[in-house]
Formats: C-alpha cells, structure tokens, sequence
C-alpha cells in the first residue's frame, strides 16, 4: 500500500510519509474503538435479557440527546482556541484540531471499557440505567475526538488531490480492518471459542489506545489557517450567527446529509449480522464466508476509487456503484435466507460496488467546507464534521432502535447469555414468524436505504475542478480575482 500511495504522490503535497501513517494508524484506532461499540452494543443489550422495546426506546432516547451535543461541541471547536486553557492547554500543543484531539482522546477508551462493565445480574431498571449514564458518557468522549479528528483533512492540507488519496486510503483501511477486526471479534465471542463481549471490548480498547497515541505528538497541520480571507474579515473569532450563516450558504452539505440520514437511519441490519448468522444458519460465523472471499476483489476495488473518480468524476462514480450495489443488494432478500449458496454469491458480487460507493462520498465533504470557506472567510470545518457526526449518531439511534423494535413486535423470545457459547447451550428457539422478521429487518430495510441515498446525490452538483481553484485561492496560492475569472459558473 504504501508503494501504491507513493506512485500516487504529486507535486504540491504538505504531508510527509511519516504524519499520514501516523494519521491512519491514530484513525484506525479510533475507528476501531467506536466499532466495537457498534458492532457490540445491540447484541451485548439482546445479551442482557432486557426487554426488546425498552431496549429500542432506551436508545433512541440517549442518542436523540447525545446528538445535541455534537453541533454545540462543533461550534466550540471552531469559536475556542483550547491552547490558552490553563487546564489543558499544555496537553493542546500546536494546530486548530489537534489540539483537541490531544487532550480528549484518552477518555474514548477509558468510557468505552465502563459501558461494557454492566453488571449482568443487577436488576432490568438497573442496567437500563448503567446504559444510559455509560453511554451519554462514550458518546460524549466520541464526539471529543471524532470531530477534530474529521475536521483535521481540512487542515492537515490545502492540496485537493492530495486529500482525495489520504481519505481514499483512510476509507480503504478502515474498511479492510473493520472486516478483519468484526471476523476476529466474532470468532472470540462464538460458540467455538466462548469469549464474552465484555473482555473482548476491555482488550480491545487497550490496544486501540495504543495506536492513538502517535496521532497526538508525530503529526502537523500544515493548513491550518485562512491565508486568502477578504480583508476585513476575522477568521478565528465569530459567532454564532456567523456559524449558521455558513451552513445557509453551503447548499450542498444538506444534500450529503440528507443522503446519510436515510441511508445510515435504514441500516437496520448493521448490528445484527451475527443474531441472523446464529438464528437463521445455527451457526454465528457461517456468513463471514462471503465477507472473506469478497475482502481481496473488494481491496483492490478500493485501491482504484480515486483513480476512478479522476477519470470519471466523484458524482458518477459514487452514484453508479451505489446503485449497482443497491440493486444487488434488493436481490439478495428477495431470494431468500435458505438459498445460502445463492445469497453468498450476491453479497461477494455487491461488496466491491458497495465499497468504492462508500469512499467516493468521503470525497464530496472536503469540497463542501473548500466552497464555504472561499465563500464565506470562515473556517467552518468543526461545524460541518459535527453535523456530520450528528446524524451519524442520530441515524445509529433511529436504525438500531427500528430494528430491535419492529423485532420485538414480533414473537421474538428474550434471552439471558454473557455469549453466544452460552447462548447456543440453552437451546432457544425462535418460531418461523420471529426468524422471517429477523430477515426483513436484516436485509430489505437497509437495502431500501440505501437505494434512496444514492437517489438523493444527484441533486448535489458543486464542481470538481471549481474546488480545486477555491482550495488554491483559499491557502493565497492564487487571488480571488483569478479564482472568479477562472470558474465554470458563479456561485
């Protein structure tokens, strides 16, 4: 990978070999830590024995309010220099978003190791409790790190292509560990190995701390500031009035927002891939076999997507293989859980699509902030990445809380295990009602999703080579004037 990133270097690039790899491993890490919480939690809840419905609207509640908070922190990272704390301002060090990062992002694991320390026997009131205090609290620390952590492709360069590689290697390792970190974790809470979820996050959690922390101290924003604002204009001090004036301007981020509430809100088989696994095929690990056959086809799908993009655009190439992967998608539940030979051929064919679909958009989030910024003189990146991560955790919410709710309409039958060993010895049987359920909440619900993510997209229309000229004008490198005169339309 790494001879594939230095073919790809071009001239003008700020970064060094050493900040991005620091900058990907300290991601993965926090990627990782924020996974095993979403891979986790619905199954660790179902584990709990709490009832389905008050498992639906526990979360919906505390993620509708966890949520709030992500705008208000966007905007304080934008309005607050954290470097004259007195409490933390020795931990901030240099930069606009690392600061922040480097004096947050040791609470993520700490908050992700408490959540998963339920007592398993306490009363149900109990542990709907524990949830909601541990969670608001994991929440909060993912918002600590998650915003400046995103906001930081602005500022860690000014170069377009350049950014378009780092976020393209960046979707294509956390894609690739993500896989490899979900199979492992599977493997170690199965039936054939009988680890329980609460160790498996504890470890989990040291190790991803471990990769953050060479994120703090070995990499350098080096675009860090506005240096073509029109006079007059103040670029670090503004209010929030000047906040909501730059999302009024950008038009084009609502249609990526937009596009992520439905599509991630219907996700709502995300969590409960291995349930299905173990209560459709009688084995929790039998559908990480399409996953490993798609994982090398997938890899090298991934590798080519910002090629792809230079050659046919973001928009086509997000837009084609997310409606590929749609339909595909559709197909599989239509065939139906017990053809499993049929289903695995379909989801190896619909990962590749799927996958450079997902990439792709990282790319359009960028351009949104370039445009506001060349509009407005405002850095307005933490606001932007803070809504992002509000519907995130908004959609994480409505998914996981429709699932587990229309589950619970069903006959589904609560059970009591610290793992699926447990589980698989109690011998519980769910009827044919529950099962088709599982199925529909699995399957046809997320790929409706995402066909109507995809449609949304198309509205979205900011030009490619028009951001390259606003990212240049925006770090001095050209005038405004030669930006205006060079432009395919007005703005």
């Amino acid at each position: 990978m790494a001879i594939k990133e230095k073919k790809a270097r071009r001239e003008g690039w700020k970064t060094t070999k050493s900040e991005r790899l620091n900058y990907y491993i300290g991601d993965l890490g926090r990627t990782l830590e924020g996974y095993i919480v979403t891979a986790f939690m619905t199954l660790f809840l179902l584990f709990q024995g709490i009832d389905l419905v008050k498992i639906s609207a526990a979360i919906l509640v505390v993620k509708i309010i966890d949520s709030v908070d992500d705008v208000l922190f966007g905007f304080l990272i934008d309005k607050l220099n954290i470097k004259n704390s007195r409490l933390l301002g020795r931990l901030a060090g240099e930069g606009k978003y690392l600061p922040w990062y480097r004096a947050t992002f040791f609470l993520f694991p700490i908050f992700t190791v408490i959540f998963f320390l339920m007592p398993q026997a306490a009363p149900e009131a109990v542990k709907l409790t524990w949830f909601t205090v541990t969670y608001l609290l994991y929440d909060f620390s993912y918002t600590l790190v998650e915003v400046p952590m995103n906001s930081m492709i602005v500022s860690l360069t000014d170069n377009v292509d350049e950014r378009n590689t780092i976020l393209q290697f960046k979707g294509i390792l956390t894609g690739i560990f993500t896989i490899l970190a979900g199979i492992v974790w599977m493997l170690l809470i199965s039936e054939h190995v009988g680890f329980s979820m609460r160790s498996v996050a504890i470890v989990s959690s040291v190790i991803f701390f471990i990769m953050m922390l060479p994120l703090a101290t070995k990499v350098k924003e080096h675009n860090a500031e506005l240096k073509n604002a029109e006079s007059g204009k103040d670029t670090e001090h503004y209010s929030f009035r000047d906040m909501l004036g730059c999302i009024k301007t950008n038009k084009f981020i609502l249609f990526i927002l937009l596009s992520t509430l439905i599509y991630a809100g219907l996700q709502t088989g995300s969590a409960l891939g291995t349930y299905a696994s173990f209560y459709l095929y009688g084995d929790s690990m039998i559908l990480v076999i399409p996953i490993a056959i798609a994982f090398i086809p997938q890899t090298i799908a991934q590798l080519n997507t910002e090629r792809l993009c230079r050659r046919f655009g973001k928009k086509r190439v997000f837009m084609v293989c997310g409606l590929v992967g749609a339909v595909l998608y559709s197909l599989i539940y239509f065939t139906g859980y017990h053809n499993f030979a049929v289903i695995t051929l379909l989801l190896v064919l619909q990962a590749a699509p799927g996958n450079v679909s997902n990439i792709a958009k990282t790319f359009f989030t960028p351009d949104t902030i370039e445009y506001t910024r060349y509009k407005t003189g405002k850095d307005c990146s933490g606001i932007f990445f803070s809504l992002n991560a509000f519907i995130k955790k908004l959609t994480e919410s409505i998914s996981a809380s429709l699932g587990l709710f229309i589950l619970g309409l069903s006959e589904w039958v609560a059970v009591k295990a610290d793992s699926f060993e447990e589980l698989a010895a109690m011998n519980v049987t769910q009827t044919q009602g529950a099962l088709d359920t599982l199925w529909f909440v699995y399957m046809l619900i997320p790929a409706i999703g995402t066909i109507l993510g995809v449609v949304v997209m198309a509205f979205y229309n900011l030009n490619e080579s028009d951001v390259k000229l606003m990212a240049q004008c925006n770090a001095g490198e050209i005038t405004r004037d030669e930006c205006e005169a060079k432009l395919s339309r007005k703005y």
